[in-house]
């Protein structure tokens, strides 16, 4: 039997392109492209790892528009035939209230979960565990005063303790995890420091299912034995720029194969281009010796250049995007500079002399920051400096 495994779409509004609706077109037409991909496989199993949605917290008419895109994924799915089974994902970015609605319409084949529980499907359990974070146990008598250490250690236990009362209850037959957190042998992307407000799905608690498919982190990895990351279908900014979009299939008879059938699909999603230029770049722009922009046909792209003041002086961004909208830019999200300035503050004007805030004006002079940026950093400043005494 073939299964999907999907996460991570993340509809919404307002990220950066042409329109505020042009990215959620994107994805509805990747995640459209998903379907048929799935249909076309013969998966007769789909597992939604969490976070169909950008944020959790819209307004009335932006939640229609995409509850209704998620609905009409699964619509697709169900008529072809296929069970789906969807956990909700990380808090901010899904509303519960959102899937409670989605299971109310009691789509056929189509399972929401939002709290933990199972699911039999032939010889198969899928045990769900929806995603969570800090304020999710923040609440619990057990959590309430512990240091941030205990905190996220107490966190993980009762992760791991969630996964033994799956098994202790589950019938005979494969079992799969489907949950949305970060796994600690997984390839994060950032620094594990970071991971310390969130719940870990430890390996010895991933080591007691056949099968691990999550969501959560948006690079698609194989992490471990048996954990899988599908990633993202659709990238979302430059983040994702070197991620390659796409889900997994799996197979049960890679259970017993160390899954070596499981094949990751790659999807046509849209691309993001960085283009960095260097003084000697911007001279040859300014002497009309037009670069290859061939790459980024289709693509969002971002200039990040530094350069002689001089030569700013001479540059003009409105020449450069126009050229890259000629050449076939999808959007131009950023042309930005780091002016390499003549005039800079002496480093002997910049003594222990100066206090924090007339130092930071002094550097935001220096950046050219607009004086209410100044003034902001400085309350910010001033609140950092009062919570540290």
């Amino acid at each position: 039997m073939k299964i999907a495994h999907v996460a991570d779409c993340h509809w919404g509004f307002g990220y950066p392109g042409p329109t505020p609706a042009s990215r959620f077109e994107d994805i509805t037409r990747t995640m459209d492209w998903v379907a048929d991909r799935i249909i076309d496989e013969g998966c007769e199993l789909v597992l939604f790892a969490g976070d169909a949605f950008k944020d959790a917290r819209v307004f009335i008419d932006r939640a229609t528009a995409e509850i209704k895109a998620f609905v009409s994924w699964l619509r697709k799915l169900s008529e072809a035939g296929i069970e789906v089974i969807v956990i909700s994902g990380t808090p901010s970015h899904d509303a519960i209230s959102a899937y409670h609605l989605i299971r109310e319409m009691q789509i056929p084949r189509v399972h929401i979960y939002t709290d933990i529980d199972s699911f039999r499907y032939n010889d198969l359990t899928v045990c769900c565990l929806p995603g969570m974070n800090r304020s999710s146990f923040a609440t619990d008598d057990e959590f309430v005063g512990l240091p941030p250490h205990e905190f996220h250690t107490k966190m993980t236990e009762r992760i791991e303790d969630e996964c033994e009362c799956f098994l202790s209850f589950a019938e005979e037959g494969p079992k799969i995890l489907l949950s949305h957190l970060t796994y600690d042998l997984a390839d994060t992307g950032f620094e594990d420091a970071l991971l310390q407000n969130e719940p870990i799905l430890t390996d010895e608690a991933a080591s007691m299912f056949d099968l691990v498919c999550l969501g959560h982190i948006h690079r698609p990895q194989r992490a471990g034995k048996n954990v899988f990351y599908s990633g993202a279908p659709e990238r979302h900014n430059f983040g994702d720029e070197k991620t390659e979009p796409g889900f997994w299939i799996h197979d049960t008879e890679t259970f017993t194969t160390k899954f070596a059938n499981s094949e990751f699909i790659k999807t046509p999603a849209r691309s993001f281009k960085t283009i960095d230029w260097c003084d000697m770049d911007i001279a040859a722009w300014l002497d009309g010796q037009v670069g290859d922009f061939s790459s980024i046909k289709d693509a969002i792209v971002r200039i990040r250049y530094s350069c002689s003041e001089e030569l700013q002086k001479r540059f003009d961004r409105r020449s450069l995007e126009k050229a890259l909208h000629d050449a076939g830019a999808f959007f131009v999200a950023e042309i930005r500079a780091e002016v390499e300035r003549s005039e800079r503050i002496r480093d002997a004007e910049v003594t222990e002399a100066l206090n924090p805030l007339t130092a930071l004006a002094a550097w935001g002079n220096n950046q050219e920051l607009a004086e209410s940026e100044i003034v902001e950093l400085q309350a910010m400043t001033t609140e950092l400096l009062e919570a540290a005494v």
